[in-house]
């Protein structure tokens, strides 16, 4: 198996469904398989996923709860064939618009230098949207993109420039991420501390750590229409920030995350005037964003299925 293709569902089976079509209208790669992960959905939601199981070198996997964008797809890699050479990361809410699979399975065999690679990402109207991003750090925030880009002009980028050829990205999006299994590996996978948001940066920042580069390739394209599975809330806002600075943590010293602590507090505390929202935002901020409050932690077991029906509600394979 030279490409596993790993998805996630969160109670967004449509996307899914639609997200499956596409890869295999598309794909001409011979070798390569489907793993889809549903992530505590609700049994509803789930049960539209069945008709995945009459697809040839597809598999289908349920956990009982919600463990996460990092959680989920570690879940998934423990059944995907472990002679796979790559791994592709592709979120629910994005459809391929040609043979992405196979072109960027053959621009990584070209360059054995790249760990982490991604296709241009359009939006609904077929709009360039930005593709990759930049690692969350004091200097960026205090003295902004543009006046860094003078100092670092190779980790600041500009993000809605269209480029025409492969170019070196500090992080490719985490919506279609494309990645060497033995650099994946190597560096340790995803961290699954994390719970939504920031992963592609970790993981991102612990490849170049390596000295494994990270590419954009803008002529593979593929359609990005956001809002698969969450929507914005103060929950979800929250878990951002959680996220955030828990990778402060990892990678700032004490000094630094103090001073990024009261930037954030103040950058979301000037809005408070607007709403309570804000409000409330920066007073968790100002805590320091404590992950005892995150999402993971306010949800229970769903209620499973009788055994006539023929689920099998656990993390288990339903179909190969």
């Amino acid at each position: 198996m030279k490409l596993s293709v790993i998805i996630l569902n969160y109670n967004s089976s449509g996307y899914t469904l639609d997200c499956v079509n596409s890869i295999r209208k598309y794909t001409q790669l011979v070798d390569y398989e489907i793993v889809v992960v549903d992530n505590g959905s609700q049994e509803t939601d789930f049960d539209r996923l069945y008709s995945l199981n009459q697809q040839p070198f597809l598999k289908l996997i349920r956990s009982r709860v919600n463990l996460g964008f990092a959680g989920g797809l570690l879940l998934g890699l423990q059944v995907v064939d472990p002679s796979s050479t790559y791994y592709f990361f592709l979120n629910n809410d994005c459809q391929l618009l040609d043979d992405v699979c196979s072109r960027l399975y053959a621009f990584m065999e070209d360059h054995k230098a790249v760990g982490v690679c991604t296709g241009q990402a359009v939006n609904r109207a077929d709009e360039h949207e930005p593709s990759f991003n930049y690692y969350p750090s004091l200097s960026g925030n205090l003295l902004g993109h543009g006046l860094m880009r003078w100092f670092h002009p190779a980790d600041y980028l500009p993000r809605r420039q269209k480029y025409q050829e492969p170019v070196p990205v500090p992080v490719v999006t985490g919506s279609a991420l494309f990645v060497r299994a033995t650099a994946f590996w190597q560096v340790g996978g995803f961290d699954p501390a994390f719970f939504l948001y920031c992963e592609e940066e970790d993981l991102c920042r612990r490849l170049r750590q390596r000295e494994w580069k990270a590419m954009l390739i803008p002529d593979v394209r593929f359609r990005h229409l956001g809002g698969g599975s969450t929507r914005r809330n103060l929950l979800i806002e929250k878990e951002y920030y959680i996220s955030l600075f828990y990778y402060f943590r990892k990678n700032e010293n004490v000094l630094k995350q103090l001073l990024l602590q009261l930037f954030y507090t103040l950058k979301v505390g000037r809005k408070a005037f607007r709403s309570t929202h804000f409000a409330q935002l920066a007073w968790f901020i100002l805590r320091g964003a404590p992950g005892r409050e995150s999402l993971r932690y306010r949800q229970g077991l769903p209620v499973i299925a009788s055994p006539a029906t023929d689920h099998q509600p656990t993390s288990s394979l339903l179909s190969q």
